[in-house]
Order: C-alpha cells, then sequence, then structure tokens
C-alpha cells in the first residue's frame, strides 16, 4: 500500500459500524467510491439491533451481519481489512497494524465504544465489542452444553442488558442455567418510561430472571459477584452489558477529546479541534449528549454522508438533530417485545413484528 501522496490523499473511513455503512453506500452512488477507503479489522459488521435475536436463535451468522468487501465492491470502495493502531493528525495518517501509514485528506472515524467494566476486571464476556461476541458466545456454548455453567450473571440493567438477559434464557432452554440480572440502579431501564420499566419487571418475574437491583458490582472473587456495600452473589460466568468506554486508540492522537475520552464534535459530526476529521456513532461526544446507541448512528449516516460532500466542495454543511425523544424496542426473546416513547409502552407479539420488518429493511440496504 505504501504511503501517498498529499494530492492523492483519498477520504478515509476508519471503522465499519452503523454511520459509514451508509457513507459507503450514499456516497458510492454519488460516484465517489474511487476517492475513498475503508479500514476495518474484520469483513464481516454485526448490525447491533439484531444481536439479540442471534442470541435467542431467531437469527443466523449472516442475517445480521454486512459484508463490508462486497459493499465497498459494489460501492467502487477499496477495503482495507486491518486494525488501526494511531492515528497523527498532524501529518493526516492512520497508522495500520502492519505497520504501514496510509494518509488522508479527510478522515471519518466510527469505530464503536469498548466495554467499561468495574475496575479493569478481566473475567467474564463482554458484549462489547460485538464484532467479536459471536466467538465469545460460542465458548459460552461449550462450557453450557459441559455442564460447567449453572449459574450466569448479566451485569447492566439497561436496554442491552434486559434483551441480553431475555435471549440467554431462551438459548439455554432445556439446560440448567438460572439466569440474574444485576445493576447499579434502583430499577431496570432508568432512563425509560414508568410503565415500560413494570412491564419488564414482571416480565423477568415470569421469565425466573432473578433481578438484583442497587447492586454496585465492585470485584469477581471465587465465583461470586462482589458489591460494593460487600453483598455477594454466585455465579459462574459473568456478561457484562455495562456503560460503554472510549476507545484506548484515541488517547493519543491529539484529537479535542471529552472527559470520558470520546471525539468532542459539532453538530455536522466534525472534530471541533481538526476540521478534517469527522466522528459518528458511539466515538462521537455530541453538544447534547445521547445515549451509546445504534439508533443514532444510524440517523447520523445520511448527515454524514452529506457532509463529507459539502466539506469537499466547500459548501455550508448541514447540522445533525438527535431526536429528543427517541423509540425504542425491547426484545424479550419469546417472539414478543415492548415499544417504548413518549412516555408511553406497548407489549405484545406484533411489535417483535414490526422490529423486524424495522431490522430487516435496514440490512436490505446493504445487500
Amino acid at each position: 500500500m505504501g504511503e501517498q501522496s498529499e494530492a492523492m490523499a483519498p477520504i478515509v473511513l476508519l471503522g465499519g459500524g452503523h454511520a459509514h455503512v451508509e457513507v459507503v453506500r450514499l456516497l458510492g452512488k454519488a460516484g465517489l467510491g474511487a476517492q475513498i477507503k475503508l479500514v476495518s479489522p474484520s469483513r464481516q459488521t454485526p448490525y447491533s439491533g439484531m444481536l439479540p435475536g442471534y442470541i435467542s436463535g431467531e437469527y443466523g451468522f449472516d442475517d445480521f451481519h454486512i459484508d463490508l468487501a462486497t459493499l465497498c465492491a459494489r460501492s467502487g470502495v477499496e477495503f482495507v481489512e486491518t486494525a488501526a493502531t494511531g492515528i497523527d493528525v498532524d501529518r493526516r495518517f492512520v497508522l495500520l497494524a502492519n505497520g504501514e501509514r496510509l494518509r488522508y485528506g479527510l478522515l471519518s472515524i466510527n469505530i464503536g465504544s469498548v466495554p467499561s467494566v468495574p475496575g479493569g476486571l478481566s473475567v467474564g464476556i463482554s458484549v462489547k465489542p460485538i464484532a467479536s461476541f459471536t466467538d465469545r458466545l460460542a465458548q459460552l456454548d461449550a462450557l453450557v452444553a459441559e455442564g460447567r455453567i449453572s449459574k450466569l450473571a448479566v451485569v447492566g440493567q439497561g436496554v442491552a442488558g434486559i434483551e441480553v438477559a431475555f435471549a440467554l434464557k431462551r438459548r439455554f432452554e432445556g439446560h440448567s442455567v438460572s439466569i440474574s440480572l444485576v445493576g447499579r440502579a434502583a430499577e431496570v431501564v432508568p432512563e425509560r418510561s414508568c410503565r415500560a420499566r413494570k412491564m419488564l419487571e414482571r416480565e423477568l418475574r415470569n421469565a425466573k430472571i432473578v433481578h438484583t437491583p442497587a447492586f454496585d458490582v465492585l470485584a469477581v472473587e471465587d465465583s461470586e459477584l462482589i458489591a460494593r456495600d460487600e453483598r455477594r452473589l454466585a455465579v459462574d460466568e459473568v456478561i457484562w452489558t455495562t456503560s460503554s468506554g472510549a476507545p484506548a486508540l484515541l488517547r493519543d492522537t491529539g484529537l479535542l477529546l471529552d472527559q470520558d475520552g470520546f471525539i468532542r464534535v459539532d453538530l455536522t459530526l466534525q472534530s471541533l479541534s481538526h476540521p478534517d476529521v469527522f466522528a459518528a456513532g458511539d466515538v462521537a461526544s455530541l453538544p447534547d449528549p445521547r445515549p451509546k446507541a445504534g439508533v443514532f448512528a444510524v440517523k447520523e449516516g445520511p448527515i454524514l454522508a452529506g457532509n463529507i460532500q459539502r466539506f469537499l466542495s466547500k459548501r455550508r454543511m448541514k447540522s445533525y438533530r438527535p431526536q429528543s425523544s427517541w423509540l425504542v424496542l425491547i426484545s424479550l426473546g419469546d417472539g414478543r417485545a415492548i415499544a417504548d416513547k413518549w412516555g408511553f409502552a406497548i407489549l405484545g407479539s406484533w411489535v417483535a413484528k414490526w422490529k423486524h420488518r424495522i431490522d430487516s429493511r435496514f440490512m436490505r440496504k446493504y445487500r
């Protein structure tokens, strides 16, 4: 690959996240594919909205993965299958795992987030990064099949934790595996409506998933979760669905970061410190912050694609206006789901079918 001259420096898309797949599709249609390189350590990128369905057995691997190489080839974009190990924003290059430097004229970063595990604990299985979770799930399957796991705890009471707990309950039906849900908050999904929380508490009881709120995990020792208040919970394995952390790759880039290490951007998704760098999805820190959720990355995709074009042609860029209230569809792993928005929630099998149609429509765009 080698280094390129500044005049030939391409548009580099770092990461194959939800926003970048739309950028590849739209800029490819606009005839800009030949100017673009997409860098990702994996050819297959998962769609997070369908992960609970994969865990519960509703979907197969191919159902919720986008083949980046095929998408790029169809869009005239060069796909570079490798990891990035550094970014030099002064000299405008991305350092690749093989030691090569990929020079850029414009850089966009959509690499997602990493697990934020209490105290840097290395035990257990983290859902993030989702791209490699399928391998970790296969290892969990093997342990369950061998009878080495009977007590499984999901740490994190947000939407992700809830969906993973229900999905694992469905996945391990027929095995003697109990599922527990724990977290530091006083209740499940504290950011959602009261009605949704009541529904979820009822469904957890019906599914015999033991919920332990206000359990702030501090350590894991001798097959026990230990809370800050010294309570203990016996476990054979831990699944982490806790809050998102910033990738270590960003620390020494020189980009302006927020207090948690994410890239500070304005409403155009442009870095506040380096105008030739954009960021989207979990890795971006917006002026009016939103949760680290795929729904926002999906919405950012078209804005990011348009603003890359406007930046190149020196036109005024458009602002991304994130929803102040957004629909959340929570899968219960049994063919039903809960829809929650504007303080109103409803449960049913038709909600799950609606979610499936939304997810399938998203995936069809990239196939």
